[in-house]
C-alpha cells in the first residue's frame, strides 16, 4: 500500500479516510476484492489485487475487501473498522428463514399501551446492537441515539416538546389557515389543518390534565439524530431495524415522527437532550412492555407496485 492514506468522503467524524492492507503470502488472487470494491480502492492489476488510496472515492471502510477475502488476506483499519471487528458469519441453519421473518414483522403492531414497568438497560443494549447493523448512506454511521430510559424523564421530554407545539396553534385560526394556502403546498396545507393542529391540539390539552398522548406514559424513548454528512434516511432506518428488534424480545414500539419537527428547530432542546447542534432528529421511538398482546394481524399493502 503507498505510504500516503489517500482521499476519501468526509462524515461527521471527519475526512480521514480507511487503510486497506493486502497480505500477499496470502492472497490467491482470486480477484474477489477488486470485484466488491466499489470505491475502486482495490483494482486487479495484471491479474492481482493492488491499492490505489486515490484512486474513484477513496476507501470509506465499508470492510467488503476484508470480509469477501476467503484467505483473510485484507485488513482495513479507519473510520470506526478494524480487523478485530470481523467475525465469522451464521451458519444458515441457525439464520432465520423467510417465514419465520415475516411472522415477526406481520405480528408487529404499533403499541401505545404499556405495564408500569421500566426496561432493563441490557434490553436496550440488544436492540441498539441489532440496529447498529442498519445499512448506511457511507460508512461510519453518523446515526446517533439518545435513550431516555424513565417515566419520569420521558415526561419531562414530552413535556418540552410540548412547549412548541404550543407555539404551533398560532395556526390555528381561519385567517392562518386561510394564509397557508397561499404560501403552502396543498397537500401540506391540508396536513397542517386536517392532522397537524388537530393533534398539537389534542397532545398540549392533554398534558394539562396530565395525560401524554405524545409518548404515551412509554418508560422509554429512543431518540435517532444523525450528522448532516449522513444520509436523511440513515436515522429512520436505524429505527426501523430498532423497532423490529424490540418485537423480537417481546417488548412494545411506536414509532414518533413530529417530535423531529419540534426538537430540530430549538437549540435549546437539542443542547437539553444532548444532541449535537449540527444533527438532526430523524425519528423518535417509544419503547416499553405491552399491557395487552393482540390475537390477529391484518394485510397491508403498498398504495401501488408495477413491474416495469
Amino acid at each position: 500500500m503507498k505510504d500516503r492514506p489517500g482521499k476519501t468522503i468526509k462524515t461527521g467524524f471527519g475526512d480521514k479516510p480507511a487503510r486497506p492492507s493486502i497480505d500477499h503470502y496470502r492472497c490467491t488472487s482470486c480477484g474477489l476484492c477488486a470485484r466488491v470494491c466499489k470505491s475502486f480502492t482495490i483494482l486487479a492489476v495484471n491479474g492481482s489485487p493492488e491499492i490505489f488510496p486515490d484512486n474513484g472515492l477513496g476507501c470509506i471502510g465499508c470492510g467488503q475487501c476484508m470480509l469477501v477475502c476467503p484467505r483473510g488476506a485484507i485488513t482495513v483499519s479507519g473510520r470506526g473498522i478494524e480487523p478485530e471487528h470481523s467475525f465469522r458469519l451464521p451458519k444458515k441453519s441457525v439464520r432465520a428463514s423467510f417465514g419465520a421473518l415475516y411472522n415477526l414483522l406481520v405480528s408487529r403492531r404499533s403499541v401505545r399501551e404499556f405495564r408500569d414497568r421500566p426496561i432493563e438497560k441490557a434490553m436496550i443494549e440488544k436492540i441498539l446492537s441489532a440496529a447498529s447493523t442498519a445499512p448506511m448512506g457511507l460508512p461510519p454511521s453518523d446515526v446517533g441515539v439518545i435513550a431516555v430510559m424513565s417515566k419520569e424523564r420521558v415526561w419531562e421530554l414530552a413535556g418540552d416538546i410540548c412547549g412548541v407545539f404550543k407555539k404551533w396553534l398560532i395556526f390555528d385560526n381561519p385567517v392562518m389557515r386561510a394564509l397557508a394556502v397561499f404560501f403552502m403546498k396543498k397537500t401540506d396545507a391540508e396536513m397542517m389543518e386536517g392532522f397537524i393542529i388537530p393533534a398539537v391540539r389534542a397532545i398540549t390539552e392533554a398534558r394539562s390534565e396530565n395525560t401524554d398522548l405524545l409518548f404515551y406514559h412509554a418508560p422509554c424513548v429512543l431518540l435517532f439524530h444523525q450528522s448532516p454528512y449522513a444520509d436523511p434516511v440513515d436515522g429512520s432506518i436505524a429505527c426501523t431495524y430498532a423497532m423490529t428488534a424490540a418485537e423480537a424480545i417481546g417488548l412494545g414500539s411506536c414509532m414518533i415522527g413530529t417530535v423531529s419537527f419540534a426538537i430540530n428547530r430549538e437549540k435549546r432542546l437539542k443542547k437539553k437532550w444532548g444532541i449535537p447542534q449540527e444533527n438532526s432528529v430523524s425519528m423518535a421511538m417509544i419503547l416499553g412492555y405491552p399491557a395487552f398482546r393482540y390475537s390477529r394481524g391484518i394485510h397491508r399493502s403498498f398504495a401501488s407496485v408495477r413491474y416495469l
